[in-house]
């Protein structure tokens, strides 16, 4: 599979804890791009992750944990701010609209606005434990 500079899926902090439970995400996901994407990680995902990994319960702690291992073993964490009032989903929609990246997410809420923004999602299908595309264009 050939690592292509273009192919960025940004992945938020519900799709990595599902990762640290050992579903085997990253795999499904090339396997559906047919690509191997650059794993995006914007800070405040990862500032979300260390603050579950230290405060969150014994299980989300220890899943947060694994959370942040994967992402420094697989991810590029890129620096990127929240505006005054802003939540991290809304920086996730800011910054895939603005790098043109696919999301990662298991978040309805989430994927109801990437949709509005017309930016492509991959999710996990919890009854199959499988991810499925929406509105990624053949050009990837």
């Amino acid at each position: 599979m050939s690592q292509s500079r273009g192919v960025a899926v940004l992945l938020d902090t519900n799709m990595l804890l599902l990762m640290a439970e050992g579903i085997p995400l990253m795999d499904q996901i090339e396997e559906k791009l047919l690509a191997k994407p650059r794993y995006i990680v914007i800070t405040p995902v990862l500032n979300e992750l260390a603050k579950l990994a230290s405060t969150g319960k014994p299980s989300v702690s220890r899943r947060a944990r694994l959370a942040l291992e994967i992402i420094s073993r697989f991810c590029e964490v890129v620096e990127y701010q929240l505006k005054p009032g802003e939540k991290v989903d809304d920086a996730i929609v800011r910054y895939a609209l603005e790098n043109e990246a696919i999301v990662a997410t298991s978040d309805r809420e989430l994927r109801r606005r990437l949709r509005e923004h017309g930016l492509p999602e991959i999710y996990l299908r919890e009854e199959s434990w499988r991810i499925d595309v929406e509105g990624v264009p053949s050009s990837y």
